[in-house]
C-alpha cells in the first residue's frame, strides 16, 4: 500500500532547506554590519574597526562597538578605511567621498587616487561657507617691589572666524604701566587680517592694525596692506605662511601728521607638540618704507603656550620692534609671562 507524505514530513522535508538559506542571510546580514564599519590601520600593526566621530589635525577619534572612544595621533596611523560617504576636507575643500584603504604608508585611496592622511580633516560641515570660531584672552601683571613701585598689566585678545576659504583674525593688546604712581605707558593696539584662501598653498591677506599711545601727547600708529603669500606647510592650526604686501602708513599725534608706503614680508609660525599640551608661534614682519630716512622697521613677536588643564594656559611672549635709520637704531624689547583661557 502506497504510504502519501503527510504535511508534517513534508515540513520536515522541508526544514533542511530552509536552514541553509536562513544560516546564510544571517551571516550576510552580520557581514553587512561589519563592512559597514570604518577600519583603521596602525603602524603597530593593529587593527581598529567601529565608527570615525572625528579627525582633526591632532587626533581621529573612533568609537568601536566593544568600547568607549578610543584617540589615536595622527602620527601613529598607517591607513584607514571608510565604507559610508562622508563630508571629508582636502585641501580646504568639501567632498562627500568614501574613503579606501593604500599600500602606501600614510596615504589613502580618494576616488582611487593617492591622497596623503595629512591632507584629509573630517568635518560635520555640509557647505564650505559654514563659519567656525576660535580664539583666547590672556591677562598678566608684574608688580616690582623697589622704590620706584613699578606695575605694569597686559591683557590681550584674540579670535578667529573662518570657512573653508576665508580666515578672520582680530588681535587686540593693551599695556598699562606706572613708576611712582605716574602713567608711563597706556598703549592700545588691534590687528585685523583676511585670508582668502586660494588653493591648498596660495592665499591673498588684508591687513590693518592700529596703536595708540594715550600719554600726554597721544600717538597714533595705522597702516594698512594688501599682498599675497603662500603656505609651505600645516593644515588647521600647525602652519608656516609667508607673506609679500604693499602697506601704506599713517603717523599722528597733535604736533605733526606723517604718511609713507613700504613693501613689507611676514612670517607667520605655528605648531602644536606633545598632543597639543605645547603651543610654540612666531609672527615677525619687516617693513621697508620708500623714504631715505628710514632703512626699515621690523616687529617681531616670538611666544609659547603651555596647557595646565582643560582650556588654561601659561604663556610666554617675547617682543622686539626695532627701527634702523643711516644715523641710529632704535629698539623696544618686551616680555611677559600670563595665564590665558581658550575658547
Amino acid at each position: 500500500m502506497p504510504t502519501y507524505p503527510t504535511p508534517f514530513m513534508l515540513s520536515q522535508s522541508l526544514m533542511p532547506n530552509r536552514y541553509p538559506t536562513l544560516s546564510i542571510a544571517m551571516l550576510l546580514v552580520g557581514l553587512s554590519g561589519q563592512s559597514l564599519a570604518d577600519t583603521v590601520l596602525l603602524r603597530n600593526g593593529d587593527r581598529i574597526t567601529g565608527e570615525i566621530k572625528n579627525f582633526d589635525e591632532e587626533h581621529l577619534i573612533i568609537k568601536p562597538n566593544y568600547s568607549p572612544k578610543i584617540t589615536i595621533e595622527r602620527s601613529a596611523i598607517k591607513s584607514f578605511e571608510t565604507t559610508q560617504n562622508h563630508y571629508w576636507s582636502i585641501n580646504r575643500t568639501l567632498h562627500d567621498v568614501s574613503i579606501q584603504y593604500s599600500d602606501l604608508d600614510g596615504f589613502v585611496l580618494v576616488n582611487n587616487r593617492q591622497t596623503p592622511i595629512s591632507d584629509l580633516v573630517f568635518s560635520d560641515r555640509k557647505s564650505d561657507s559654514e563659519w567656525r570660531y576660535s580664539g583666547s584672552v590672556e591677562a598678566a601683571i608684574d608688580v616690582t617691589s623697589n622704590t620706584k613701585k613699578t606695575q605694569k598689566l597686559h591683557a590681550k585678545g584674540d579670535i578667529t572666524a573662518e570657512t573653508l576659504q576665508w580666515r578672520h583674525n582680530l588681535k587686540t593688546e593693551v599695556r598699562y604701566e606706572t613708576e611712582e604712581k605716574t602713567t608711563k605707558r597706556n598703549t592700545l593696539e588691534a590687528h585685523y587680517s583676511l585670508d582668502y584662501l586660494i588653493s591648498e598653498h596660495w592665499l591673498l591677506r588684508q591687513e590693518d592694525y592700529f596703536q595708540e599711545d594715550r600719554l600726554d601727547f597721544p600717538v597714533r600708529n595705522y597702516y594698512a596692506a594688501l599682498g599675497p603669500g603662500y603656505r609651505f606647510w600645516g593644515i588647521g592650526r600647525d602652519k608656516l605662511d609667508f607673506v609679500v604686501t604693499y602697506n601704506h602708513f599713517w603717523l599722528d599725534s597733535q604736533i605733526f601728521t606723517y604718511q609713507l608706503n613700504a613693501w613689507a614680508t611676514t612670517i607667520n609660525y605655528k605648531q602644536y607638540w606633545f598632543d597639543g599640551v605645547l603651543e610654540t608661534y612666531a609672527d615677525l614682519q619687516i617693513a621697508f618704507p620708500d623714504t631715505p630716512t628710514i632703512d626699515y622697521i621690523s616687529d617681531s613677536t616670538i611666544g609659547l603656550k603651555y596647557l595646565l588643564a582643560q582650556e588654561i594656559y601659561l604663556s610666554f611672549k617675547y617682543d622686539i620692534n626695532e627701527t634702523q635709520t643711516p644715523w641710529h637704531t632704535t629698539r623696544d624689547i618686551k616680555y611677559n609671562l600670563g595665564l590665558g583661557i581658550n575658547f
